[in-house]
C-alpha cells in the first residue's frame, strides 16, 4: 500500500523531502464533475465578456472617437470644465444678445420714414409728370425750379422717393456733384409733349 501511496504521491512517506508538502483530498466524482462544469461555464462566459467588451470598445470608437491617451485627460478635464461654464453663462448670454436685438429693432424702426403726407404725395405725382414729359430724367436744379421748391424741401422729397421707381445718379460729364433724377421704369403712360 505504501509503494502505491508513493506511485500516486497522496500520502507522505518517510523517504520522500518535506520541502513540499502535499495533502491528499478524498472528493466524490459527481462533485469533480459539477466543478469542472462549473469552470468551463465560467471559462465561456469570461470569453463572452471580453468579446462583448471588444464590440463596446469598437462602437465608442465609432460614435465617441478613440480613447484619449493618458496625457491628454487633464486636457480634456479642463476643456470640459471650461464647456460647462460656458453652458452655465449661456442663458444670459443670450438674453444680453435678445436685449441688443430689440434695441436694434427700434433704432431701425426710428429710420423708417414716415409715409408721405397728403402735399408730398402731390409733389411726387407732379414730378412724375414733369419726368415723363422730359424724357424720363432731370437735373436737381432743374426739378427744384419746376416744383417751385427750395433745396431743402426738395432734398427732403428725394429722401421720401421710392427708390424702386425714382434713381439718383450723378450727370456724367456735368458740374461737379451736379445730381440727377431719373425714373426706373417708364411708366406706360402716354408721353405728355408741350
Amino acid at each position: 500500500m505504501k509503494e502505491v501511496a508513493q506511485a500516486i504521491k497522496v500520502f507522505p512517506t518517510k523517504e520522500e523531502p518535506s520541502s513540499i508538502e502535499t495533502a491528499a483530498v478524498l472528493v466524490p466524482l459527481e462533485t469533480l464533475e459539477a466543478i469542472l462544469k462549473g469552470l468551463q461555464d465560467l471559462t465561456q462566459e469570461v470569453k463572452d465578456l471580453k468579446g462583448m467588451v471588444k464590440s463596446l470598445e469598437a462602437l465608442e470608437e465609432i460614435y465617441h472617437g478613440p480613447a484619449p491617451e493618458p496625457e491628454d485627460i487633464p486636457l480634456l478635464r479642463k476643456t470640459w470644465k471650461t464647456r460647462r461654464e460656458v453652458l452655465a453663462s449661456l442663458p444670459s448670454r443670450v438674453a444680453a444678445i435678445e436685449d441688443d436685438l430689440s434695441s436694434l429693432e427700434k433704432n431701425v424702426q426710428k429710420e423708417v420714414p414716415k409715409a408721405p403726407g397728403k402735399k408730398t404725395q402731390a409733389r411726387i405725382e407732379k414730378l412724375k409728370e414733369i419726368l415723363k414729359r422730359n424724357g424720363g430724367s432731370r437735373t436737381f436744379k432743374q426739378l427744384q425750379d419746376d416744383l417751385e421748391l427750395n433745396p431743402s424741401q426738395f432734398s427732403q422729397m428725394v429722401n421720401k422717393l421710392d427708390k424702386r421707381v425714382f434713381e439718383v445718379i450723378s450727370r456724367p460729364g456735368g458740374k461737379r456733384g451736379e445730381k440727377v433724377l431719373k425714373l426706373r421704369v417708364r411708366v406706360k403712360d402716354a408721353l405728355v409733349i408741350e
